[in-house]
């Protein structure tokens, strides 16, 4: 199967800082940690996810993923197609063309990662940006959470939508990840990302939805990122498991100025439109 799903929502927050500048505020604080006899361990809740989205031997089958679909900034009006392959030996790449800005190229090929967008060119990842994207390239990351995510604990139940959702965090780097599965379904219905972005940290909490069964594992079809300026949406329409894909796709272009990673830098706020409404 893919990656973990929440490489998606990291990856949106660093698209969102070479665009618009994602706003640096903390996630919201985790729910108190109200332990009972009832609550589950962490590897009861892993289990009980892994189950619920088709269980080992289905996520195992897969070597390869391709998803396509659209990227939305439905507070700016504006959004484009978006890809993104992986396979396994933890290889990504991403793909989106946003009107009016470009295009934004992340990839990782097992050793080497790198990021392409009009605002910082083409750069090589270093430090908690590659650290992090080796953790988005995990294939079939569902059965190894407790590796790509070590020190999990459970903290007590939350609400998403209404409904009862059971919280996992860990701390890596300073950096918190937070993860709240569905008591009832088990799957995985929102998380809560830090990312270290320039001059502080990049925060959004990102909801899933829509889950449909392919291949004989359920897939989120729409994640939507919200932070305290906008919000972003993705939507998935199609996915293919077991495709070619050419390493070469995963591979930093070459013939092209490479900008080190220190040299990148965010972009200047856009306007925002006067009859453009915030989506809710």
């Amino acid at each position: 199967m893919k990656p973990f799903v929440t490489h998606i929502a990291r990856s949106l927050v660093f698209v969102a800082a070479a665009t618009l500048c994602v706003a640096q505020t903390p996630p919201p604080a985790a729910p108190p940690a109200a332990e009972t006899a009832a609550t589950p361990s962490v590897d009861d809740v892993l289990n009980h996810y892994i189950q619920a989205i088709g269980g080992r031997d289905a996520i195992a089958k897969f070597t390869s993923t391709t998803e396509k679909g659209t990227f939305e900034v439905p507070d700016f009006g504006v959004s484009g197609p978006m890809e993104i392959y992986s396979k396994t030996g933890d290889k990504t790449f991403m793909t989106i063309d946003i009107a009016g800005f470009g295009t934004v190229r992340r990839g990782y090929d097992g050793t080497t990662g790198w990021a392409d967008d009009p605002q910082a060119g083409l750069r090589d990842l270093a430090g908690n940006e590659l650290a992090d994207m080796k953790r988005q390239a995990a294939y079939n990351g569902e059965l190894r959470i407790k590796e790509i995510y070590p020190g999990l604990e459970v903290k007590g139940s939350d609400k998403v939508n209404g409904h009862d959702a059971w919280v996992l965090e860990t701390t890596i780097d300073d950096l918190k990840h937070r993860f709240y599965f569905d008591s009832a379904s088990w799957l995985l219905v929102r998380t809560d990302e830090e990312v270290k972005i320039q001059d502080g940290k990049g925060a959004a909490v990102t909801y899933l939805a829509d889950y449909k069964t392919v291949d004989g594992v359920q897939v989120p079809y729409t994640m939507t990122m919200t932070s305290p300026q906008m919000n972003f949406n993705m939507k998935i329409s199609d996915v293919k498991h077991n495709d070619p894909i050419d390493d070469a796709k995963f591979v930093k272009p070459s013939g092209e100025e490479t900008k080190p990673a220190e040299a990148a830098k965010p972009a200047e706020p856009a306007a925002k439109p006067a009859e453009a409404t915030p989506s809710k």
